[in-house]
């Protein structure tokens, strides 16, 4: 389903289409099986910024036949608040140009944590992308860190820990990298993935069913062209040859990222 985050709205929700009955199967000696939703309880996404849209991720969401409510803060929607987590079926923490440490600019990062910890807590599934998994691991009691140059571009990242998240996902695998902070987390997460020769964590998991990730693998063209265009890391200024490779790049990234996510997210449904 195409989905433009730099539509207006206070809240979108999407709903699958109905699909008409199929004709009953003909025998033909193989169990006929049919694959219903794992739940009728709506998937949250926070969207913190226009420029950050869910792109795959939403699609894929959809495609599986859940339930999606998009909080796009930037336009005005609220947080969850804690009491709405039992009428939910899991939750994902998108990315944004503000970082982890800027509570008072941006005061919903705080309300945010205590959303994510409160998740952690009840066992919801939870899924926390660029700032979404800084918010995780804060959340837990982990680090959030400025860099000292942002990491920017399509890197290879090193699986070090099987998990279901990353299940049918090789290593290394490659992921667009888009950040200026990032974390560690404490002893009782699990460390799933890293970037060779680099502090910070790349993917984790706390407790059963709450991820965090580092990496931007929802990515579609209308958000990669534009954060090109921003370049609000400024990666043409510091690296104009990467900024290059990238632009040129975008479709061979966009196609791989959109696998990626697909994989991605179709392990975390099946958590729920």
């Amino acid at each position: 389903m195409p989905y433009d985050g730099a539509q207006a709205g206070r809240r979108r929700c999407h709903r699958p289409a109905q699909r008409p009955a199929s004709p009953p199967a003909k025998s033909s000696g193989y169990l006929v099986a049919v694959i219903h939703p794992p739940t009728d309880d709506p998937v949250v996404i926070i969207q913190h910024e226009a420029a950050a849209h869910p792109g795959t991720l939403l699609e894929t969401l959809v495609n599986a036949g859940l339930t999606v409510d998009v909080r796009q803060l930037h336009a005005g929607a609220n947080v969850p608040a804690v009491a709405e987590l039992g009428e939910i079926a899991g939750l994902v923490v998108l990315g944004g140009s503000m970082n982890a440490d800027q509570a008072s600019e941006f005061p919903f990062i705080d309300r945010e944590r205590r959303l994510l910890a409160a998740a952690v807590e009840d066992g919801l599934p939870v899924l926390g992308i660029c700032l979404g998994g800084q918010q995780l691991a804060a959340a837990i009691g982990g680090r959030v860190y400025a860099r000292e140059v942002a990491e920017v571009g399509w890197l290879p990242v090193d699986v070090v820990r099987d998990d279901a998240l990353l299940r049918g996902i090789c290593s290394p695998f490659c992921a667009l990298e888009w950040h200026a902070q990032s974390f560690t987390v404490p002893a009782e997460a699990a460390v799933l993935a890293v970037r060779p020769g680099d502090p910070g964590v790349q993917a984790f998991r706390v407790g059963r069913r709450a991820w965090g990730l580092q990496f931007h693998a929802e990515v579609d063209e209308s958000i990669l062209r534009f954060w090109l265009r921003r370049d609000n890391k400024g990666v043409a200024r510091r690296d104009p040859a990467l900024h290059a490779r990238l632009t040129e790049a975008v479709p061979q990234v966009v196609a791989d990222s959109r696998v990626l996510c697909r994989q991605l997210v179709e392990n975390f449904v099946a958590s729920f």
